[in-house]
C-alpha cells in the first residue's frame, strides 16, 4: 500500500474521530446545560412561588448566567490568574442558592415575629363569638404580610372545597415552621376533642413570643462572636489583597505555581473549617 495513502488514511480517521468526539461532547454539553435548566427553573419557580415572588424563572437563569460571566471577568482582570476567574465564577453560579436561603430566611423570621399576634388575634376573635374561619378571615385582613398571605391562601383553599385538616396541612407545608406547627397542632385539638380554643391560642401567643424575647438575648450576646469570626475569616483574605497590591510579582506565585496552589487550598480549607467551629459555638438552639 502506497505509504502516501496511509497517512490520508490515517489523517481521515483521525478528523472523524475528533468529529465525532466533538460532537459527543457538544451534544453531552448540551444535554447537561438543557438538565441543569430545567432543575433550576422548577427549583426557582418552587422557592419564588413559597415567597409570592411573580418573577418569571427563565429570566433568572439569565441572570445567572451573566453574574457567572461578569463575576469570572472581574476576578481575571483584578488577580490576572484564571484559577481565581474560575473561583469567581463558581461564587456566582452559586449566588442565587445563597439569595434564596437568605430570602427565604428573611420570610421565616418575619413569620416567626408576627406568630404570636396572628394566635392573639385569632383568639381575640373567637371570644367575640366569630368561628374559627371568620376569626382566621379577621386576622389576615388585619396583619401585614408576610403571614396574612399564607392565611389567605389557606382560606382560598378552604373556598375552593379543600378540607380544613388538608388545608392547614398545606400551611403547615409551606411553612415548615415549629411555630406554624403548634398552630395548627392546637387547631386540631380543638377541632376534635373540643375545649377553649381562644385561651389556647393566648397561651400560644404567651409562650411565643417568650421564646422571641430569649432568642433575642441569645443573639445579642452572641453577636460580638459572630462579628469576631467574620473579621477573622476575612482578615487573611483582605491581607492577601494588600500584599498582592504591594508586591504583585511576589504573591503571584500563589496562583501560577504548585506550592502556591497548595498554600491557598490549604487557606481555603482551614478559612471553611474555622467557620463551621465558630458558627457551632455561636448557634444556640432553644
Amino acid at each position: 500500500m502506497d505509504p502516501r495513502n496511509l497517512v490520508a488514511l490515517v489523517i481521515v480517521c483521525a478528523f472523524v474521530c475528533a468529529a465525532l468526539l466533538f460532537w459527543f461532547a457538544v451534544r453531552s454539553v448540551r444535554a447537561g446545560v438543557q438538565r441543569y435548566s430545567d432543575k433550576f427553573s422548577e427549583s426557582a419557580r418552587l422557592n419564588l412561588e413559597q415567597m409570592f415572588l411573580l418573577i418569571d424563572s427563565g429570566q433568572l437563569l439569565t441572570l445567572n448566567g451573566i453574574v457567572v460571566v461578569v463575576a469570572g471577568g472581574v476576578g481575571w482582570l483584578v488577580t490576572g490568574s484564571w484559577i481565581v476567574a474560575a473561583v469567581c465564577c463558581a461564587l456566582g453560579f452559586l449566588a442565587p442558592r445563597a439569595m434564596f436561603k437568605f430570602f427565604r430566611w428573611r420570610r421565616e423570621l418575619a413569620l416567626r415575629e408576627q406568630m404570636p399576634d396572628a394566635a392573639m388575634l385569632v383568639a381575640g376573635a373567637l371570644r367575640a363569638g366569630s368561628s374559627v374561619p371568620t376569626a382566621l378571615a379577621q386576622m389576615a385582613g388585619e396583619i401585614r404580610p408576610p403571614i396574612s398571605q399564607e392565611f389567605d391562601l389557606f382560606l382560598r383553599e378552604q373556598r375552593l372545597g379543600v378540607t380544613f385538616d388538608h388545608a392547614l396541612d398545606n400551611l403547615e407545608r409551606r411553612v415548615p415552621l415549629e411555630d406554624m406547627t403548634l398552630f395548627g397542632s392546637a387547631m386540631r385539638v380543638s377541632r376534635e376533642t373540643g375545649g377553649n380554643l381562644a385561651e389556647t391560642l393566648e397561651r400560644l401567643a404567651d409562650t411565643l413570643r417568650q421564646k422571641l424575647v430569649i432568642e433575642g438575648k441569645i443573639r445579642a450576646l452572641t453577636a460580638q462572636g459572630k462579628l469576631q469570626g467574620i473579621i477573622v475569616g476575612l482578615l487573611p483574605f483582605g491581607l492577601m489583597f494588600v500584599l498582592f497590591k504591594m508586591e504583585p510579582e511576589a504573591m503571584s506565585k500563589m496562583f501560577t505555581t504548585a506550592m502556591g496552589l497548595v498554600f491557598v487550598a490549604f487557606i481555603v480549607v482551614m478559612e471553611f473549617i474555622g467557620a463551621l467551629i465558630i458558627k457551632k459555638i455561636v448557634t444556640i438552639d432553644i
